[in-house]
């Protein structure tokens, strides 16, 4: 079983009377919960910082404005110099200043067809390679052409600018051919990230373009895919030379949110980033790891430094590493900054087909970027329609209200928050996967993709449960990036047979919306139903079980309150892990609350499993309603996930409280 808390259950700003006490709580607590990551235990046993005092740090499950109180464009450097400070504080460390003059040795100069190329070695005491490529010219013609700056990984990046008629450098500063690890060791007291270390090797390059004849060095764009897309953001926020950045699929701390993509998500999270990648940021980001909420900055702060110059984020759709949603919800706050220089369309996203590679489609579409923007004809960002915002689900809705609903009430009142759960129109057409062994392939009336998984026999199983997860938008039900194995193979492996779907608005229905009226809750919900209907008839089971995590837990909760209708199949009992969500999901603020919910699962077998630190849901709120609803809770020692330990938990209960394994 799940490791329970022991004692009081710590709460953020609920630990000790002493700022020093709750820090010793928070590293105790993070320490037991926390995989283990050497780097970081290397780091703590060297006598390192203890966690930071989370109660004093802002809660923020969302986004805030970069310039909140900023009164013009005036005073933007003055906001840009703290934003500054606030990253590499708590998240990048700072490498060594600006240096007064950067040497540059030309090392060889050759030509390749029709190319110029310069090996440049740049430093002195220390030393970055660059190779320096420029279009030869017309003979008799001198020009300065713009210069795309990328780590030495992106040699086709390079060979497409120079197609444009740019000149391109590729810095060694990326992984397998880095030089900055050996630059670090010149500056022993210097305490900062890969990334960080990398992206000053970019403004040093810089320095060194400023006087190479052909370079126009006010028109040097820097780019970069994935990590690197990390390092270019970096580079153009801490150096205001830089006259555009591309963003390329750069992931959590990039162009995304840590606080919009976390394990809550199935997406990259502070824990998986820092143990996976423990030197790209400064050690001390790990101790966020569940509480990201607390973080005091974030990436739409990191775009928003690059005003006014202009700033590209290319996201793919399908890509396990991102979020749709959480790369809007960065741009639309970073651009108020844009807007107080009077450069608002300066910052743009561009959405992409596929996965995490950048193709050469989309390279070409960001070199059409960068030559619209710098220098050549103007164009202006389509407009997306702007649909309703979705209500979230309120914090305070959580605990038991002064009155209990019930019943027919609370049917009413829960019809009304979700709306009808119809949908605006079919998704377009999207390759369906083909099934694995031992999956079937359905649909529902209405055309959303069901997969159902068989246990190892193949046959129907002790019973039917319906996974509901949260809304993972690359990946779809299953579990995002390199996350453990899916619980609904687990629940497989373990005799059940397991239906699946896509929430709406993720995996192959990344572009699909509610219908009018209508709200993502709603829609989920109506699927859930649609979803067991059509599994039961193709198992032979009557009922379902509810396995249910984060927003899949609101989801299964309210299939629960509505009840079984004509043709729906009865819900015989649920595991509801973490059964909280800040997203915005709802038609209308819900005139009930978790409690009443939790009530209408009191006639069956179900429980909460209730994890230490959730960002979403206020302290003991989630007790205090599984009291009220008389629904058991088991408490974790974990925050908002689903641990491999939780997994088990949920696949434990069922074990016990579902049918019996048949008799071999």
């Amino acid at each position: 079983m799940t490791q329970v808390t022991p004692g009081n259950r710590s709460r953020d700003g609920h630990v000790g009377r002493s700022a020093t006490a709750r820090r010793r709580r928070y590293t105790a607590e993070l320490a037991g919960a926390l995989p283990p990551s050497e780097s970081f235990e290397t780091w703590l046993s060297a006598g390192r910082d203890l966690a930071p005092d989370f109660s004093r740090l802002p809660a923020r499950t969302g986004l805030w404005s970069p310039v909140d109180g900023v009164a013009g464009a005036g005073r933007w450097p003055a906001r840009r110099a703290v934003l500054r400070a606030r990253w590499r504080r708590w998240l990048t460390g700072a490498p060594p200043p600006a240096l007064r003059r950067t040497s540059v040795r030309v090392e060889r100069v050759r030509t390749a067809g029709s190319v110029e190329v310069r090996e440049l070695v740049v430093g002195g005491g220390w030393s970055v390679r660059a190779r320096l490529l420029l279009p030869v010219p017309a003979a008799g013609v001198a020009r300065d052409v713009p210069v795309y700056l990328l780590q030495s990984s992106h040699g086709p990046w390079a060979e497409a600018a120079l197609a444009r008629g740019w000149g391109a450098c590729l810095v060694s500063a990326a992984d397998g051919d880095d030089d900055t690890e050996a630059v670090e060791r010149v500056f022993p007291s210097v305490v900062a990230g890969r990334l960080a270390w990398r992206a000053w090797a970019l403004s040093r390059v810089l320095d060194a373009l400023q006087d190479q004849t052909g370079v126009d060095a006010r028109r040097v764009l820097v780019g970069g895919h994935s990590r690197n897309g990390k390092t270019a953001l970096l580079a153009a926020a801490f150096d205001d030379r830089f006259a555009g950045v591309v963003s390329s699929s750069s992931g959590v701390l990039g162009a995304i949110p840590a606080r919009l993509c976390t394990d809550r998500h199935f997406g990259e999270g502070v824990e998986l980033l820092t143990r996976h990648y423990p030197g790209w940021y400064h050690p001390r980001l790990r101790w966020f790891a569940g509480r990201e909420h607390r973080l005091p900055t974030d990436a739409h702060e990191l775009l928003a430094l690059a005003a006014p110059r202009p700033v590209l984020v290319s996201v793919a759709v399908e890509d396990p590493v991102e979020r749709v949603p959480a790369a809007r919800a960065a741009v639309d706050a970073a651009r108020e900054a844009f807007a107080l220089v009077g450069r608002r369309d300066a910052l743009e996203l561009a959405l992409r087909p596929g996965g995490h590679r950048a193709d050469e489609s989309a390279v070409a579409a960001q070199l059409d970027w960068a030559q619209s923007v710098l220098g050549g004809s103007t164009r202006r960002p389509g407009r997306a329609p702007v649909a309703p915002s979705p209500v979230p689900w309120p914090t305070d809705r959580v605990r038991p209200g002064p009155r209990p609903v019930r019943g027919p009430q609370l049917q009413a009142a829960v019809r009304a928050a979700l709306g009808p759960g119809g949908r605006a129109s079919r998704p377009r057409a999207v390759a369906v996967p083909v099934p694995r062994t031992g999956e079937d392939r359905l649909r529902t009336g209405d055309g959303v993709a069901v997969a159902v998984l068989r246990p190892p026999d193949g046959g129907s199983g002790r019973g039917l449960v319906l996974w509901l997860g949260p809304p993972c938008a690359a990946t779809g039900w299953r579990a995002g990036y390199e996350q453990a194995e899916p619980l609904p193979e687990l629940l497989a492996a373990a005799g059940w047979v397991v239906a699946c779907h896509d929430p709406v608005g993720s995996g192959s229905r990344h572009d699909e919306r509610p219908g009018p009226g209508s709200s993502p809750l709603g829609r989920m919900t109506a699927d859930a139903a649609a979803v067991a209907a059509v599994a039961a008839a193709a198992t032979g089971h009557d009922r379902a079980w509810l396995a249910a995590y984060g927003t899949g837990a609101l989801v299964a909760l309210h299939l629960s309150a509505l009840g079984a209708g004509p043709g729906d199949v009865p819900v015989a009992g649920a595991v509801l892990a973490a059964p909280s969500c800040g997203e915005p999901l709802l038609r209308a603020r819900p005139e009930y609350t978790l409690a009443d919910l939790l009530a209408a699962t009191a006639d069956r077998p179900a429980v909460v499993l209730d994890p230490a630190w959730d960002p979403e849901a206020p302290a003991g709120a989630v007790a205090a309603a599984c009291r009220a609803a008389g629904v058991p809770r088991v408490p974790l020692a974990d925050w908002h996930r689903l641990s491999g330990a939780t997994r088990s938990a949920m696949i434990d209960w069922l074990d016990v409280h579902g049918p019996r394994r048949a008799l071999v």
